[in-house]
């Protein structure tokens, strides 16, 4: 089956829509499918780059998360899949996926970000300079994930095994290399990823 150049997966919002008009805009060969087809369960064709429209009014990005690692095997034979993201809640999305070949893009994103992803399709086989990387170790995402499941420091550290302020030294780390000044940023963008 040959590969799409680029697939686009959204609804008919503003953001997908200009996403569309704008790679329409530049000639490039780009197939739009509707966000709810994947969600309920459609299987995805194969593209060289996929670009999946997140900021959406009836679907949560955690709930997005979770289809996109159910659907990581498929995905991952993508040369890269693009996420637009709400700017607030872009790091806790990278962290969370379970993908290498992400670039996450936000509302705030410059045009030259969006005209990258259509230059390595003629002049990079593996765009890898392009790749969103993680930043958290493989304990302080394990942390982090049961922080989102509403775990407090002391079952965190009874799960884990390990000390409650080992826990609480994760907690700290994790919000300095997202980004987070507070606990109070960390739980409200935790909550804004389970709200449309």
């Amino acid at each position: 089956m040959p590969l799409n150049n680029i697939l686009l997966y959204t609804d008919d919002n503003i953001i997908g829509q200009s996403i569309h008009d704008y790679l329409s805009d530049i000639h490039q060969d780009i197939t739009q499918a509707s966000y709810q087809d994947i969600v309920q369960g459609g299987i995805a064709p194969l593209a060289e780059t996929v670009i999946f429209n997140m900021i959406h009014k009836d679907i949560s990005a955690a709930d997005t998360v979770v289809l996109l690692n159910k659907l990581r095997f498929h995905f991952s034979r993508c040369t890269l899949l693009v996420l637009m993201v709400k700017s607030d809640i872009a790091n806790l999305c990278r962290e969370l996926i379970d993908l290498e070949n992400l670039l996450i893009l936000t509302e705030k994103s410059s045009l030259d970000a969006f005209s990258a992803i259509t230059r390595t399709q003629d002049e990079t086989p593996q765009p890898r300079y392009l790749r969103t990387q993680r930043k958290l170790t493989a304990r302080e995402l394990q942390v982090l994930e049961l922080i989102i499941a509403c775990n407090n420091n002391k079952r965190i550290a009874s799960l884990l095994n390990i000390d409650h302020k080992t826990v609480h030294s994760h907690r700290i780390h994790i919000m300095k290399k997202l980004g987070m000044n507070s606990s109070q940023v960390m739980h409200k963008q935790i909550v804004n990823m389970n709200h449309c």
